[in-house]
């Protein structure tokens, strides 16, 4: 029996491992990826390490936009002092304080304050102080009390009048960081454009290669058909055996093309998994299917240069982010022009002195005593030398903005060369296309009657061979054009700044994600 219970247990447990081994193997079975171009698109923008990267630098340009905010937010102080001394008093203070040798003396003092900075570059400040006040003179002056409680609510203000005055120099940092906010948005939209742009390039390439593996699947499978019927026919004495090493000659040739073009394939699966930021054999996955065809062949429509340039100028990112750059040397010229003047400040304060022997009185006191102080005058500072640092200051900035206006001569003319470029080498490949689909179509021909000569027997098998690596070479530059044409496209949309657009790639989803 405990035999038998042994055996029983043991075959349990095969029956559990053989599952959980077949479980594990399905689970690892090669998988399939299936793309069409936005899905792709939404993939990569999602998953990419460089758009990922970019972001960054995006988010961090926001922060600082935030960060030179904080000029603006009022500040709150608060101290307090405790004081306890004896001090022997000098010949003066001998007399002065009733004939004391010593003088002692306790203080508490609380101090309270708020600042804050107003756009106009005003300063503004609040001061709230109590004076709690233990010593021999209190005592000698009140009789009953030992203490007496000062307390001064102040008001101060400070005016620019030159340097520093008005918005638009308060503000020069604050409008500078959110400039270059601007600029590190346009830097992440040319990044997830040229991005975009590689991966339908890659999207397109794969297309090509799974196309051109596939004629030269056929191709091998038409010198293999006739292998076979070559070699029958020899046994039958048909034809010569020279004939029947052209065709293996031919196969040999054709599976060599056939094993180039599936690691032309292999390449382009692997560049699609780069730019979506995986691994095929970390994801177990077999091979990619493409999804969509090209179409613009069907639907060509030659553009029109001054409506695309009109449209690079109003999108394309890098000439954006070059006026971007213009504009944020403009703001530091101004802000150094006002930096370079003298330092004039209207200064003015008003406060409201308290006395009482009772402390818990200096509420009441502050508002109904009417010891009242105030000031008003005008500071002025001036360097020396003549102002050597913000003169040369200001000298930087207006060579930095002559540098920004020549780059945005310089990107608006390189775009309008691009445009041209552009426009014509769609144009072109429209034409190549035109070329490629009419020698395809005589090449087809060609066959057919070669083919037809050989049923005849007016033709060899080697006349057939290299017509057939004719039609085949017809029609990989065929695909190729068709392919060159649609990338083309791409290209020109990439100028225009609306690949985005074109695609349907929400560029504000991916800069609000986590």
């Amino acid at each position: 029996m405990n035999t038998e219970g042994r055996y029983v247990k043991s075959f349990i447990i095969l029956i559990c491992l053989f599952t959980i081994n077949s479980v594990v193997s399905a689970d690892q079975h090669p998988k399939n990826l299936t793309l069409s171009q936005i899905n792709l698109l939404h993939k990569v923008c999602e998953n990419n390490f460089e758009i990922r990267y970019q972001k960054f630098d995006l988010s961090i340009a926001a922060e600082q936009a935030k960060k030179e905010t904080a000029i603006f937010e009022p500040s709150l102080s608060a101290s307090f002092n405790y004081k306890d001394s004896v001090t022997p008093n000098t010949a003066e203070q001998f007399f002065d304080r009733m004939y004391m040798e010593k003088f002692e003396e306790r203080l508490k003092q609380y101090q309270l304050g708020l600042k804050g900075l107003l756009p106009t570059g005003t300063l503004l400040s609040l001061d709230y102080t109590i004076d709690e006040i233990s010593n021999d003179l209190v005592e000698n002056k009140y009789k009953d009390r030992s203490s007496e409680t000062s307390s001064y609510l102040g008001f101060q203000i400070k005016q620019p009048l030159l340097k520093n005055r008005g918005t638009e120099n308060t503000m020069a940092k604050i409008r500078i960081a959110q400039t270059a906010q601007d600029i590190a948005y346009q830097a992440f939209r040319q990044k997830v454009i040229d991005i975009v742009h590689n991966a339908l390039n890659a999207y397109w390439e794969l297309y090509y290669t799974t196309r051109q593996y596939e004629f030269y699947e056929d191709s091998v499978k038409v010198a293999q058909d006739l292998l076979q019927t070559y070699k029958l026919m020899y046994e039958a004495g048909k034809v010569a055996e020279s004939e029947l090493f052209e065709i293996r000659s031919g196969l040999a040739l054709r599976q060599s093309l056939l094993n180039a073009a599936l690691q032309k394939k292999i390449d382009a699966q692997n560049n699609i998994f780069k730019l979506l930021g995986m691994s095929r054999k970390g994801n177990s996955i077999e091979l990619i299917i493409i999804l969509d065809t090209p179409e613009s062949y069907r639907n060509f429509k030659s553009p029109k240069y001054q409506e695309v340039l009109d449209l690079a100028l109003v999108n394309n990112p890098r000439y954006l982010s070059s006026k971007k750059h213009l504009k944020k040397q403009r703001i530091h010229t101004d802000y150094s022009q006002n930096q370079n003047l003298p330092d004039l400040n209207f200064k003015a304060s008003f406060g409201i002195n308290s006395l009482d022997d009772h402390g818990e009185n200096f509420l009441e006191n502050i508002w109904n005593d009417s010891d009242e102080t105030w000031t008003v005058g005008l500071e002025f500072l001036l360097p020396l030398k003549g102002r050597i640092d913000s003169t040369s200051e200001l000298r930087m900035a207006k060579l930095r903005e002559k540098q920004a206006q020549l780059a945005v001569q310089s990107i608006k003319l390189d775009l309008e060369n691009q445009v041209d470029t552009s426009i014509q080498h769609l144009e072109s490949s429209m034409c190549q296309l035109k070329r490629h689909n009419e020698n395809l179509k005589l090449k087809q021909k060609i066959m057919d009657v070669e083919m037809s000569r050989l049923e005849g027997g007016k033709s060899n098998i080697i006349n057939v061979l290299e017509k057939e690596k004719n039609l085949n070479q017809a029609r990989n530059g065929h695909l190729r054009a068709i392919v060159n044409l649609e990338l083309s496209g791409v290209a020109l949309s990439r100028i225009e700044g609306t690949l985005l657009k074109r695609f349907g790639v929400n560029i504000e989803k991916h800069v609000n994600m986590e």
